[in-house]
């Protein structure tokens, strides 16, 4: 399934993002990489990625508010979110499913980990008719 899928890739660490990209990469994923929640927001409209992995410590609009905003959103509101975060405290992993996201990882994640949940969620997402 991956080599057709689109991966919006947003955390603002720049060596945990390029390495995740790298890796998703060479899995056959096409991946668009973020450094923070703005741009990824003004660009996921028009992406339309198969998923997104969201690092929930953003320094400008953190992950919950762009997962909210996300889902608000008609036109990427049944794209998987993937919550992607250094915090594992219960709260606030129940707080960014109710945000919106559909799993929570927590940083860090091997690689295969996130693979995993990524294959998860590709194979529940329905597939889009010609």
């Amino acid at each position: 399934m991956a080599g057709r899928n689109t991966l919006m890739l947003v955390d603002d660490d720049a060596s945990s993002r390029e390495g995740y990209e790298a890796y998703l990469s060479a899995k056959g994923f096409h991946v668009h990489a973020f450094g923070g929640g703005v741009d990824a927001l003004a660009c996921a409209a028009s992406l339309q990625p198969d998923l997104v992995v969201l690092d929930l410590g953003l320094p400008d609009v953190d992950g919950w508010e762009v997962a909210r905003r996300l889902k608000r959103d008609a036109h990427t509101k049944d794209i998987p979110i993937i919550a992607f975060s250094g915090r594992s405290m219960k709260h606030e992993q129940i707080s960014a499913l109710r945000a919106g996201c559909d799993i929570h990882l927590t940083k860090p994640c091997p690689p295969d980990h996130l693979l995993v949940a990524i294959d998860k969620l590709l194979a529940a997402k329905p597939q889009a008719r010609p």
